[in-house]
This record gives C-alpha cells, sequence and structure tokens, in this order.
C-alpha cells in the first residue's frame, strides 16, 4: 500500500509539482475557517461560564447553610461543626436583606449583606474586590447582637387596631361620613373600637404565619427568598424614580454644631464601584439605610420598635467585576444589620468555601444529612442552576451553528475529491487494469481527503489560538450593564481544541466517503474508453 500513499500525495499536487490547486487551497481554507470559528465560539462561551462561576462563588462562597421557616439563632454553632470538615476552609453567617440606600436626594433599592469580618475573610473574596478604602471599621466599637424584641398578642394587637383607626381616620376626615343606619355602607363601617376588641382576649393566640411569608415581627423566610443571585437582583430592583421617595432620618444620630455627625458613632459600610457612581458617593462619605417599610413611609407603625434608618460611613469601594453585585450590593457588619428587621441575633444563612470547588455538591449533602432536621443546603452551581443551564444550552447551540461552517467546507472537499476522480479517470483505469485491488483505489483518495482535512484543521487551530490569545490579552470590552461583566472572557483550553479538531476530522472524513467509493467501484473500461 505503499504506492497508493506516493501516488495519493502526487495527485494532491499541481501540475507543476511545487503547488496545491486552487480548487484544493479552498477546501483547505474552508475548513479551515470552520475550525477556527469553533474555536473560537467554544473559548468565548467558555470564558462566560467561568466568570460568571468566579464572580457568583466570590459573594455567595461554594456552599450556603440555610434554615426553613424559623428564626436562625443557633448560627454560631453551625459554623463551628463546619469548621470541622477537613474540606472546608473557612465559614461565616450572613444576613441578606433589601434595603434602601440614599445620599443627599439620590435614592437605590439594594440587597445589604451583613457579614462578619473575621468570617467573610476567610469565605468571600471581598479584601481582593476592593479597589478604594479597607474594611478596618466595618464594625462600630462596642457593637452588639441585636436582641430580639419580645412583642406580646396585646401590642401586636394595638398595632393592627392602629392600622385601621388611620385608614378610617383618613378614608373619612371630616368625621360626618354617613353610618350604616343612615345609609351607609354596612360594610364601611365596621371599626376596630374597644366595643369589639374588649371579648377578645388573645387574637394571635393561633396565628401560625405560613412558610415562605414574613410578618411584620419575623419569621425566618424560605430559603429560595433570601439569596443573592444575579438573575433576581434586576427583578428585586426594578422599581422607578428612586429619587422621588422621601425617607425619615437616623432618630439616633445626635448632629453636632454645623451639622457634622459623630464619625465614630457611625458604621462601616462597603459599597459596590457602579452604586458609588450612581450615588455619586466616595470613601469618607456618609450615606443612609432604611428598611423597606420606612422608605414607603410606615416607619412609625413598627410593633416591634426596630431601627428602621440608620446612617453609615462609607469605608470602601469593590468592583466584583459583575455589573448586578456591582451596583445593587453593599455589605455592612452583620450586628449593624440585624437591627433593621427586629428578629433578634439571627442570621441567613452560613457559607462555607471548599479548598476545591468540585467538592461542594458532595460536601453539601453530607453536612446536610449531618444537620437534619430544618436544615437545607446549597451548592453555588444549585444557587445558579437556571444561569448556568442557559450558558450551557447556549454554548450548545452556537457550537452547532458555528459548526455548520465546517459542514460547508466539508462540501469543498467533496468537490475537491470528485474533480480529482473525474480528471484521473484514466490514471484510475490504468491502476485497475494492472491489478490494484478497489481497496488501493479507495486508500488513494481517502487518503487525499484526510490531508485535506488535516491540513485545514492544523491551519484553523493555529489561526483560532491566535484570534483567542489576542482577545485574553487585549480584554476586548463590553458594555457591563448589557452583559453583565465589563470584559469579554476566553478561556484558552486544551480540551476545547481537542474538540474542534475531532469534530473537523470527522466531517472532513464523512465527506470523502462518497467520492472515494465512486472511484473505487469504476470499472477500466469507462476510464478506457475515449483513450
Amino acid at each position: 500500500m505503499a504506492y497508493a500513499f506516493k501516488i495519493g500525495l502526487r495527485q494532491l499536487r499541481s501540475k507543476k509539482g511545487r503547488t496545491l490547486s486552487v480548487i484544493t487551497w479552498i477546501a483547505i481554507l474552508g475548513v479551515a475557517l470552520g475550525v477556527s470559528a469553533l474555536l473560537l465560539v467554544l473559548s468565548i462561551t467558555s470564558g462566560f461560564q467561568r466568570e460568571f462561576r468566579d464572580k457568583v462563588v466570590g459573594v455567595n462562597a461554594h456552599v450556603l447553610v440555610m434554615k426553613y421557616g424559623i428564626d436562625f439563632e443557633e448560627y454560631r454553632d453551625i459554623v463551628a461543626r463546619a469548621r470541622e470538615f477537613p474540606e472546608v476552609k473557612g465559614a461565616g453567617p450572613f444576613l441578606l436583606k433589601p434595603m434602601v440606600i440614599s445620599k443627599d436626594d439620590r435614592v437605590r433599592g439594594i440587597l445589604v449583606k451583613g457579614i462578619e469580618l473575621e468570617g467573610a475573610l476567610e469565605v468571600l473574596d471581598l479584601p481582593a474586590q476592593l479597589v478604594e478604602g479597607s474594611l478596618e471599621g466595618l464594625r462600630r466599637e462596642g457593637a452588639l447582637p441585636a436582641t430580639k424584641p419580645n412583642v406580646s398578642t396585646s401590642s401586636a394587637w394595638d398595632f393592627l387596631k392602629k392600622l385601621s383607626d388611620e385608614s378610617a381616620d383618613a378614608s373619612d376626615p371630616a368625621g360626618d361620613a354617613p353610618s350604616s343606619g343612615e345609609g351607609g355602607d354596612p360594610a364601611r363601617d365596621v371599626r376596630l373600637d374597644d366595643s369589639i376588641t374588649d371579648p377578645i382576649k388573645d387574637p394571635l393566640k393561633d396565628f401560625e404565619a405560613p412558610v415562605g411569608r414574613v410578618p411584620a415581627w419575623g419569621v425566618q423566610p424560605r430559603r429560595d427568598e433570601s439569596i443573592l443571585s444575579p438573575e433576581s437582583l434586576n427583578e428585586l430592583f426594578d422599581a422607578e424614580e428612586w429619587d422621588e421617595i422621601e425617607l425619615p432620618d437616623d432618630p439616633e444620630l445626635e448632629p453636632l454644631k454645623g451639622g457634622e455627625a459623630i464619625l465614630d458613632r457611625l458604621g462601616g459600610i462597603v459599597i459596590g464601584r457602579a452604586l458609588a457612581e450612581e450615588l455619586q458617593a466616595k470613601v469618607g462619605d456618609r450615606v443612609s439605610l432604611v428598611s423597606p417599610t420606612a422608605a414607603f413611609g410606615i416607619a412609625d407603625l413598627s410593633p416591634a420598635g426596630r431601627t428602621q434608618t440608620r446612617e453609615f460611613q462609607i469605608i470602601g469601594i469593590f468592583d466584583a467585576g459583575f455589573q448586578e453585585y456591582d451596583s445593587r450590593l453593599a455589605y455592612v457588619d452583620l450586628y449593624e444589620a440585624q437591627p433593621f428587621y427586629g428578629q433578634g441575633d439571627v442570621v441567613t444563612g452560613v457559607e462555607l468555601k471548599l479548598h476545591r470547588l468540585d467538592e461542594s455538591r458532595e460536601l453539601a449533602r453530607r453536612f446536610e444529612q449531618e444537620l437534619g432536621g430544618p436544615f437545607h443546603t446549597l451548592d453555588w452551581a444549585e444557587l445558579n442552576e437556571n444561569l448556568f443551564r442557559a450558558l450551557q444550552i447556549q454554548k450548545l447551540a452556537l457550537a452547532l451553528v458555528v459548526a455548520t461552517i465546517i459542514f460547508v467546507a466539508a462540501f469543498n472537499v467533496i468537490v475537491t475529491l470528485i474533480m480529482i476522480v473525474l480528471t484521473r479517470r484514466r490514471e484510475i483505469a490504468i491502476l485497475k487494469a494492472m491489478g490494484a485491488p478497489d481497496r488501493a483505489i479507495l486508500g488513494i483518495f481517502s487518503l487525499q481527503g484526510l490531508l485535506l482535512g488535516l491540513a485545514g484543521t492544523a491551519i484553523g487551530l493555529v489561526l483560532g489560538a491566535a484570534v483567542v490569545l489576542y482577545l485574553d490579552r487585549v480584554r476586548f470590552p463590553l458594555d457591563p450593564k448589557v452583559y453583565l461583566i465589563d470584559h469579554l472572557p476566553v478561556v484558552v483550553s486544551v480540551s476545547e481544541f481537542i474538540q474542534a479538531a475531532i469534530a473537523a476530522l470527522l466531517i472532513s472524513g464523512l465527506a470523502t466517503l462518497i467520492p472515494c467509493l465512486w472511484a473505487a467501484r469504476s470499472l477500466p473500461v469507462e476510464g478506457l474508453r475515449n483513450e
């Protein structure tokens, strides 16, 4: 079969014997462009997956421990138990709540994450993300965990009665609305007065808040309502006209002469770079955090008497590289965040960082089984399942679309081989007349198709690698408001190169079958008929 190899190489050359024919070059370049395009798509989509994963893990760690519907008060014990696992690098509690932040007349809706600095240094990438300021001063001197207010049923009933009375007063400011006996609407005439409330001794005795809802004085929300995931931030804070909301002042902050605040009484806050630009704020500026109830004008109706408004000093600005986090997230000390919601010394969950990211799911399941009861765990992939599933589907779809370029190039390979067969019919007939078997003829043209595919694949890999490395070096800018990140991410992966090469060779190999079989089955008499 050595002669088949020599003949196959010779027929790929032009009549001059030194350069490939034009049609052969077209076939090779077609395969090369298809391979380079496929490699580029795979590298970019893998880059988006990697960037999103790193950004998400940098804010939410690898594993979250949550608690269903009950105040998460035993978080210190959970942190201690988590650190006993050799796979765990660090653990820390967090409290995540929606709030409103304001500076001067600029108001924005954000998520505030209360953290313990010691645990956050082990779990989060926040220290590395800081671009201005530091984490020093995050906790005020002398700050203590919040205490849970003792809300009796009578005070809760008084709260409901106050809401009803104020609503009735607002609907009848003159006090002269007709009663039901004077032609009024009986349904509108019912009020919570003493004659109604006297016989009711304990109206909230049998009250149980439904799981997943948060009454004013406190049941911890379900795990899926307090998790920081990128796709939920736009839905949560898709509010308009934030700047028109009138916010109350901090009642606990005593101003000095000239209106300057007592800075040593202010807790520290770290905000994202995009949020700082929206608020026109810098390190050292004061901002106000307001609970959502206060933001909508019902701050004085809280039965628990919890803090509604508090001022903070910006001690740092971070850049997570993810627009949704940089524009909608702020960090404060855990003890500073707890009083806003009046639930006492509780947290949303405990987050764990592992030595190896790929062990997250297995460890999450083991830890959940060990804790039992109302506890539940989430690994980083489950937390952002929709996001990464969409990215994977997009990657597959784009790869299939770009692979059509290789299919089109494969037709060039078919055309090239058919033209070679047509121009070499006499030589094929002579070889068969001399006793060459069909498999030898098949080998000659199969070799030519394989060489065309190999040449195109090699050129495509080199071209694709050059483009990928260039994009990785120049960091092609993107609009973070559209793409969530500020540059085009690429991943230079050996596996991606191998996948692109295998796909190209398979398609090119299949393309050679038709002309090769045609050449092998041709009869010598057909090639010599006109000679």
